[in-house]
């Protein structure tokens, strides 16, 4: 019954064919990790909700409305789609490793997200530039994001690190990061994707952490999302569907 207040949160994703994005579920639903949110929601008896959720691509200027398809209920992962029919053509998907015998401590690994959000989009521009657009929207984040995309200035940091533990649930890794890279993929060594950054420690930049990819999978599956194979596979059965119908039109002329 109280005043709305709105935050705006901005993390990782990517994207894995057919427009379905993966990322964390603290990204889709941030009120579950910011102590801040947390607070305000437990001394004010309060409720959160996603008011709007979009996304950006590298080299596209406008955003793509995310709809959330799955959240993981113990992992920190989830799965969103954006509309199939407004993916821009040529844009790339990321494929994904189904060996889970890939990961082992001491294995190079790569991440690409957005750490530090839109300041660190800003450091890579001159002091004169970064001060006139500060100037310009630093009062909203989003008509920051928004003029940063329209000036194709929205570009992944890329770091690399090494394995340094891992079990079942946790891939640890030295890869730099910071926050606003939750949700970004770490690559391994066959260049797939073997996890999803969730946790970054500032104090011990060893201990940076992914859920390993197989269960991002398992969500991808029930949101109905299909591998490159699975839909290489359906193509030539609709061929041949096509071709065996072709076939009996012309034995019945």
């Amino acid at each position: 019954t109280g005043s709305k207040v709105e935050y705006d949160f901005i993390g990782t994703g990517f994207h894995v064919g057919g427009g379905y994005i993966v990322t964390n579920r603290h990204v889709l639903q941030p009120w579950t990790e910011d102590d801040l949110v947390k607070n305000m929601i437990r001394d004010y008896n309060g409720r959160a909700r996603v008011s709007r959720l979009v996304i950006y691509f590298p080299g596209y200027p406008q955003p793509f409305p995310l709809k959330v398809r799955e959240l993981g209920s113990r992992e920190d992962v989830a799965v969103g789609t954006i509309d199939p029919a407004t993916i821009p053509e040529g844009l790339p998907s990321l494929p994904l490793e189904t060996d889970t015998q890939v990961a082992t401590v001491g294995k190079t690994v790569v991440t690409m997200g957005y750490p530090s959000g839109p300041d660190r989009l800003l450091a890579m521009v001159d002091d004169e530039e970064a001060k006139s657009i500060n100037a310009r929207f630093g009062n909203s984040r989003q008509n920051l994001i928004n003029f940063l995309a329209q000036s194709k200035k929205i570009v992944p940091l890329t770091t690399q690190g090494a394995i340094t533990d891992l079990d079942t649930r946790r891939i640890v890794h030295d890869a730099k990061t910071a926050e606003g890279g939750s949700g970004a993929p770490l690559f391994g060594q066959s260049g797939k994707v073997i996890g999803v950054n969730f946790g970054v420690f500032t104090e011990n930049t060893a201990a940076n952490m992914a859920v390993p990819v197989s269960f991002a999978l398992d969500l991808l599956k029930k949101a109905g999302w299909k591998s490159p194979e699975e839909m290489e596979k359906d193509k030539q059965e609709q061929a041949t569907t096509a071709q065996a119908n072709t076939n009996s039109a012309a034995a019945k002329q």
